[in-house]
């Protein structure tokens, strides 16, 4: 079915620091709601964020622009997002476009949460 959703969430809390893993797509429509409405929720409960982009295989242009949009949220609220690990193809968007100077990107889920949890 074209409608259905292409973007799956997971959100783990561990020491105050929440991490969301999106799998799948992240692209114009429900999927870019989907992750806004979820970060805005998260961020609402924790001061630090890590998103996990390595099982996201595809975006576009409204995805990079949820990305920034999650980011310049964070940054309002006072709060810290973090990208712990990216796919080849979300790392190669992110500097094509320049966002890399952005956010802070950690080549792992781990390596941001070890940074979070020096920085808390």
């Amino acid at each position: 079915m074209e409608d259905s959703l292409q973007l799956n969430l997971e959100i783990l809390a561990e020491q105050g620091i929440a991490l969301i893993r999106c799998r799948g797509q992240l692209k114009f429509g429900k999927e870019s709601q989907l992750l806004k409405k979820c970060v805005d929720s998260v961020l609402s409960q924790f001061s630090i964020c890590v998103l996990s982009l390595t099982a996201i295989h595809q975006i576009d242009a409204r995805g990079l622009g949820t990305l920034v949009a999650c980011m310049e949220k964070s940054r309002s609220l006072g709060c810290l997002l973090l990208i712990g690990g990216a796919s080849d193809k979300v790392r190669d968007l992110l500097r094509i476009t320049r966002l890399n100077t952005v956010f802070e990107i950690y080549s792992s889920e781990f390596e941001a949460m070890q940074a979070c949890g020096q920085a808390a």
